[in-house]
């Protein structure tokens, strides 16, 4: 572990309540987070996100494993001890928590009073400065009220960050905004930790801002568990929910996508050519993103990948003309990706042809 991160979170355990209500929320994790690193922790709700959070905040005291911030060890350390490190830390909550009795300026102004900064000068200037990279600074006279609930935000992102914290914490900051005004938020927290060497963790369960990240930790029943295991299963649930309620698209895609797998894989590899034949066409038919696109992909060779015979799972048949004839076609595309048709591949399409009742293929023999 680098001793430079602000963040170093090793072998942490945490638990709630004594004696037999003693319940174990969080279980050996370790990570760190350098200086001007992204990380987006995602998680289902109960999973620990806001209780390892919380412990790399100072808010509560490590009880077993290490939590170092900013160089501060927070193993058992006292009350007054985790204090003056909150004070070097920059806190976004999902609620802005402004008072509305204050002005702009004055709630920023809150978050240097309470650090001890001295000069009413400085004060100042570095009000006027932070308001202005939130893009608020001509609205530092007014009240809350006045402002909307993205405005409100930022107003909580510039308190955050008046004082240069080194770290950065925010704990569902878009939660309470619309798609526009989150993702404005989450670009304008990644932009200030960048320019200022800040290390951030975000708390969120917005799938829309996960891009924004240097890296993404995804923590289930209070262990940090790989990012591509928890897609696959959240993935492998969106498609049983979408083989239930759309049957007819989700059978299309499903024979779409295992058909050219097939093909691909009659000489038992897929070479590059057809890796991309296979994703261009799947993007042409069904109008996957690229992530989407590469759910299918790999869900299709999993199936392949699994099954115990020869056999090949029977794919639904396609709804239309139309629609053969284009999986056909495609499936000659994939054939023919790498630049030479093999028999084994055109054994499979006549066998796939035959499965989804497609009629022989040109130039075949009727099985």
């Amino acid at each position: 572990m680098d001793s430079a991160s602000p963040i170093q979170v090793e072998n942490v355990s945490f638990f709630f309540g004594k004696g037999e209500l003693r319940k174990q929320i969080l279980f050996d994790v370790t990570t760190e987070v350098a200086a001007g690193e992204i990380v987006i922790l995602t998680g289902p709700s109960g999973s620990g996100k806001t209780t390892l959070l919380t412990l790399i905040g100072a808010l509560r005291a490590c009880q077993q494993g290490s939590v170092k911030v900013i160089n501060n060890d927070l193993s058992n350390a006292s009350a007054s001890e985790l204090v003056k490190v909150r004070r070097k830390i920059g806190y976004i909550f999902q609620q802005d928590n402004l008072l509305n009795s204050l002005t702009v300026a004055e709630n920023v102004q809150m978050a240097l009073g309470l650090r001890g900064r001295r000069s009413s000068k400085d004060w100042i200037e570095r009000i006027e400065t932070v308001l202005d990279q939130v893009g608020m600074s001509e609205h530092m006279h007014k009240k809350p009220e006045q402002l909307s609930g993205g405005q409100k935000q930022r107003i909580g992102v510039a308190r955050a960050l008046v004082h240069r914290p080194r770290v950065i914490l925010a704990d569902e900051p878009t939660a309470s905004l619309d798609k526009h005004s989150g993702r404005d938020v989450v670009q304008l927290i990644q932009r200030l930790a960048k320019e200022e060497g800040a290390a951030a963790v975000v708390v969120t369960h917005d799938n829309r801002i996960l891009d924004i990240a240097d890296r993404i930790l995804h923590l289930e029943d209070g262990r940090i568990r790989k990012l591509m295991d928890a897609v696959g299963d959240d993935a492998g649930r969106l498609l049983n929910l979408m083989a239930r309620f759309d049957p007819n698209s989700y059978s299309e895609l499903a024979a779409f996508a295992l058909a050219l797998t097939r093909v691909a894989a009659a000489d038992r590899r897929i070479i590059a050519e057809e890796d991309t034949v296979i994703r261009q066409i799947l993007h042409d038919v069904s109008r996957l993103s690229e992530g989407e696109t590469e759910l299918v992909v790999q869900l299709s060779r999993s199936m392949l990948g699994i099954r115990g015979s020869e056999e090949a799972p029977t794919a639904a048949r396609p709804g239309s003309d139309a629609r053969r004839q284009q999986l056909l076609d495609a499936l000659h595309a994939v054939a023919s990706a790498d630049g030479t048709v093999i028999p084994e591949e055109l054994a499979e399409i006549d066998r796939i042809a035959a499965e989804l009742g497609l009629g022989p293929r040109p130039g075949s023999r009727a099985q």
